[in-house]
This record gives structure tokens, sequence and C-alpha cells, in this order.
């Protein structure tokens, strides 16, 4: 971590690769709109944040610039007011991706695609309905897993003082000192999407 709401994450999975993640806080219109910028401007964007954060970062930056794997991304959710037009019909996270930070990327998008599925099964001569009995089933499932993902608890995980990342970073390792993840995890007694339960999904009614 940090100041300014800054994060650096860091994996390697062998010893010819290393995978870095540069995390930003920031809400001005130039951080929401670099991603559609050309790679030249959106590596320059992230350059310019992370220069002066220490540790291997100037390695990391360099690494950047030449790496064929350099993607940049906003943390957003997509909330559309219907699924499908026509015979168009979206589904997974062009529908309604809840952010990364959910967890449920790509179990929401297999839970849609079941879904999309068992209605058009259900209703092979009769795809408007097809369709909207998939919207109607799958929305509330989509609704309470987009709204467990809490704004303030994020922006509480990325602080913006020095002071704040080191109360940060005692909280989280007295908690895991503490077994608090483990323990709060053996509790729970609910799935993500609450009690909203799966369709059935029927068996073809016809073969080709």
């Amino acid at each position: 971590m940090v100041p300014g709401g800054r994060q650096i994450m860091r994996r390697s999975h062998n010893p010819t690769e290393t995978q870095v993640y540069f995390v930003l806080r920031e809400g001005s219109e130039g951080a929401s709109a670099i991603h559609r910028a050309p790679v030249e401007r959106q590596q320059e964007f992230w350059a310019s944040r992370f220069h002066d954060a220490g540790w291997q970062t100037e390695r990391f930056i360099e690494g950047m610039e030449t790496s064929p794997f350099f993607y940049s991304q906003e943390i957003v959710q997509v909330r559309a007011d219907t699924w499908s037009k026509g015979r168009v019909v979206l589904a997974g996270d062009a529908a309604h991706c809840a952010s990364p930070y959910s967890g449920m990327g790509i179990s929401g998008g297999l839970v849609g695609a079941h879904v999309l599925a068992g209605e058009i099964n259900r209703h092979p001569g009769d795809l408007p309905t097809a369709l909207a009995n998939y919207e109607n089933a799958l929305r509330p499932f989509v609704n309470k897993i987009q709204g467990q993902v809490n704004p303030r608890l994020l922006r509480l995980a990325m602080p913006m003082t020095r002071r704040a990342i080191d109360v940060f970073q005692a909280t989280t390792a007295l908690a895991c000192l503490l077994h608090i993840p483990d323990l709060a995890a053996r509790l729970s007694k609910e799935d993500r999407g609450g009690t909203w339960q799966l369709p059935e999904n029927p068996a073809p009614t016809t073969t080709v």
C-alpha cells in the first residue's frame, strides 16, 4: 500500500514470469476515461500515478511498457434496464457485471447461462416469453450479488494516508492472527445469492 489510495500486488507463478497489479482509488474524470485511450496513454497514466511508490515499482513500470499482456480497466458494475431486445440478449458481465470485488463474475455468468438456456428450452417456439422469463427469474439473484459490494468497505481497503494504512494493516494482521476470516467462513450459512433458488433446467424438447 502507498499513500494516495494506491496498492501494488505482485504474484510470481514461475521464475521467469511476474504478474503485477496497480490499483488506484481515484474518482477524477481523467481516471475514468483513461481506459478508452490508446494503450500508450494508459501506460503513461499508470506510470505517472505510481512513479514515486518505491519498492520495485520502477521495475514494474519498465515491464509494463514492454509487456504484451498489459490491460487497464475501471472497477464498475453494469446495471442495464433490460437484458434483451428482439432476438438479441445480454448475458454474464455484459448484462450484470457485479465488479471483480464481488467474487461472483464467473459464477454469475454460469448461473445466467443456465437460466437462459432453461427458459429457451421451456419455450422453444416463443422467444419473447423465454427472454422475459430469463430476466424475471435472474434479476433477484443479480440484485443480491450486486448489492453485496459495499463501496464504503472498498474505500476503507484503499487508505489515502500513511496513518490510515498503518491502522488498516494492524487491524488485518490482528484479524488473521485470531483466525477471524476462517471463523466467519465457517459460520456463514447463506449462499452468495441469498435465498434465491436456481430454476430447474428442463431437457430440450427436440433434438437435432
